[in-house]
């Protein structure tokens, strides 16, 4: 059945160690060198990786750290914005309120003048038809000091009816 023939075996040892030993001295430092090859690069891939994911870490940081500060930038315009507003109103409530006491102040003026003219004219008036009055009653024309005194006592009676004291 299997019949085993050593000479044939022999042989098959012997030209198996020459491949080994031709291989060797031919295709394993070229493969050696390949792998070595192969390694350096996947090592290679692996540094730049690492570089490139901490400057990707570092963008990120900054990039964050800008956009922080972006936010705080643009609250602290909004606050600065709401402030001038702020200070802008105080300031137009402010003039307004004094223009308003400016209207008031020449408003009293201007009434306490018409007053006064409205007071002369009164008087004027009065002392006027006092003397009419007075020349009818009498039937006769009046001196100048009795003129002037029927005046004062005249103005004196309507002290009382125009709001002046006595």
């Amino acid at each position: 059945m299997l019949d085993i023939h050593i000479g044939l075996s022999i042989w098959t040892v012997i030209i198996f160690i020459l491949l080994l030993a031709v291989l060797y001295k031919l295709a394993w430092k070229p493969i050696l060198a390949a792998l070595d090859e192969r390694t350096r690069t996947i090592k290679d891939s692996l540094q730049h990786a690492e570089h490139a994911k901490k400057e990707a870490e570092r963008a990120k940081e900054e990039y964050e750290k800008m956009l922080a500060a972006a936010r705080q930038e643009s609250q602290d315009l909004i606050a600065k914005g709401r402030k001038t507003a702020e200070t802008v109103r105080h300031e137009l409530v402010d003039k307004a309120q004094k223009e308003a006491e400016v209207l008031m102040e020449r408003a009293k003026r201007e009434i306490s003048l018409e007053r006064e003219k409205a007071l002369e004219e009164i008087k004027r008036t009065a002392g006027e038809l006092s003397v009419n009055i007075a020349t009818k009653i009498i039937g006769k024309s009046l001196s100048v000091k009795d003129h002037q005194d029927l005046i004062r006592q005249a103005l004196v009676d309507m002290r009382p009816l125009i709001g002046e004291p006595n």
